[in-house]
């Protein structure tokens, strides 16, 4: 069974680990709110595109 010390430096290196995940996940989630956001720019254009030009809907 471990020690009191060996169960301190786990917990501290999970709280490391964990605060390195969420740094991580914060970026990943700035990254997909930018690729939404570039996405609905090109769905507006191609619904404008589609307007002027009188294209189909297929």
């Amino acid at each position: 069974m471990a020690g009191w010390k060996e169960l301190l430096l786990d917990i501290l290196k999970l709280t490391e680990e964990t605060k390195r995940l969420n740094e991580t996940v914060g970026r990943l989630e700035r990254h997909v709110l930018e690729v939404d956001k570039r996405i609905v720019r090109l769905e507006t254009l191609v619904e404008v595109a589609k307007i002027q030009h009188r294209l189909p809907d297929e």
